[in-house]
């Protein structure tokens, strides 16, 4: 089954806590005591502590949560409890709460709370459901677990199903409709998001202005911690900064998604540019068990693997073949082929294959032909991934191991280059610019599409 949505979600592990100074009582239950605050949603937080830490800094921490009058023991009570992570006051803040202190230390301690715990002292405004997010209305902002039950609704939302119109017994029903078959179809490629966290935000009965997308682990972290964190490699909390609303996290989460979902497209779009199909090994080489997986820590990247004559191959692909790989725009052979380093490594391996070139078959009249193209394209700025990665497998492939080797090889073909863009007229401030990018290419540089040189 998928889990229930909520909204304006109170994680466990950040529940709000309760009363200025005690519980109410209910009828026939005996309140557990409380030296604590009430907060703006009727939690509690109590159990605070105002510290210096081993460097001088002055820090609050307290417990947050619901209370249980009617918990069997003092566990049971405050088995809704939870201690925050200790958060520090500022020099000046510290000074403030030791002058309140000094005239009345209930005073002092709820401005310590109030300073350093916000968004759960007032846990009211940490949830506002009414809101703005990037200056557009909202009315409701969701936290949901994935589950393979809300992929499938997904899947079938983006086949045309009017699934958000449908209830919940509806839901189960149409679920239980599908046969193995189209369930697993709904769920290719989407196996890993089982687990994560989806947040969704938007107006009710607006489907245009939805928003929703997977939440990081540092945006999970935001959410529970209600403030903005840095993480140490392990996830981790190292520092807690300024607080967060729901609304600031949605903000800040949706610019983040639509950034990278920009580079992603850009990234595509650049993939697309190269003809993937020309790239294979030569007849006779068989790579087999080629398969992929992620780099650690980068997520642009995959490294390839496979067997020849049955020895292991591998290489990290580059950011374009990755895509490619990703996107479907290249079999995984002819990723491996496009890649210099594996596609090396397997000719290692065989050794000369007869009638085949070493490099990747790339000929000088391939090269030539993509410098004539860039020169001869009045509105390139540059050469295509394509014909960038023509001119360095051609440089390779003779052998040029040298920034000064690959300097003369360009400079050759250049020279034939000039004379076909001669006796085409093409003018000679193009084929200028075509051969200062060339000797920047024989030195590693590469200049973007639309950014201009870089390394």
């Amino acid at each position: 089954m998928a889990k229930k949505k909520n909204e304006y979600v109170q994680p466990k592990a950040a529940v709000e806590v309760g009363p200025e100074g005690r519980e109410q009582k209910g009828e026939g239950q005996k309140a557990p005591k409380s030296s604590g605050f009430v907060t703006t949603e009727g939690n509690t937080i109590d159990k605070v502590q105002v510290f210096p830490d081993r460097e001088g800094n002055i820090k609050v921490q307290v417990e947050y949560g619901k209370l249980n009058p009617a918990g069997k023991n003092a566990e049971e009570r405050r088995a809704g409890m939870h201690k925050q992570v200790s958060r520090a006051l500022t020099p000046e803040q510290s000074k403030e709460y030791q002058r309140l202190y000094a005239e009345d230390a209930s005073k002092a301690k709820e401005y310590a709370v109030k300073t350093a715990y916000p968004m759960h002292y007032d846990d009211k405004a940490f949830h506002q459901k009414d809101t703005v997010v990037n200056d557009r209305h909202v009315n409701y902002i969701t936290l949901e677990k994935i589950s393979e039950d809300s992929l499938v609704l997904n899947h079938l939302r983006n086949s045309g199903y009017d699934v958000d119109s449908m209830k919940s017994e509806d839901k189960r029903a149409l679920l239980d409709s599908l046969s193995p078959d189209e369930r697993k179809a709904a769920l290719v490629g989407k196996e890993g998001l089982v687990g994560r966290w989806q947040l969704s935000f938007g107006e009710k009965g607006n489907k245009e202005n939805r928003f929703y997308g997977v939440l990081n682990k540092e945006e999970l972290a935001n959410i529970r911690h209600r403030a903005e964190v840095t993480l140490d490699e392990k996830g981790q909390v190292t520092a807690v900064g300024k607080p967060l609303s729901m609304a600031d996290i949605a903000a800040k989460f949706e610019n983040r998604v639509l950034s990278q979902r920009q580079n992603m497209s850009e990234k595509v779009e650049k993939a697309e540019k190269v003809d993937w199909s020309k790239y294979k090994f030569p007849d006779g080489v068989q790579v087999t068990g080629l398969r992929y997986a992620p780099v650690k820590d980068n997520p642009d990247r995959v490294w390839m693997n496979g067997k020849v004559n049955g020895m292991n191959v591998f290489s990290m692909l580059s950011k374009n073949e990755t895509t490619a790989v990703k996107n479907k725009m290249a079999t995984l052979e002819q990723a491996a082929a496009a890649n210099r380093e594996f596609y090396k490594k397997v000719m290692n391996v065989v050794g000369p294959v007869q009638g085949q070139s070493q490099g990747q078959g790339v000929t000088e009249d391939a090269a030539v032909k993509a410098v004539v193209a860039r020169a001869s394209e009045s509105s390139a700025r540059s050469f295509s991934p394509e014909q960038v990665k023509t001119l360095n497998d051609f440089a390779e492939a003779q052998g040029a191991d040298t920034s000064e080797a690959r300097e003369k090889v360009f400079s050759d073909v250049f020279s034939k280059a000039k004379e076909i863009l001669d006796k085409d007229g093409v003018p000679e401030g193009w084929q200028k610019d075509a051969s200062d990018e060339l000797k920047d290419l024989s030195q590693g540089v590469v200049r973007d599409l639309q950014q201009g040189i870089h390394r």
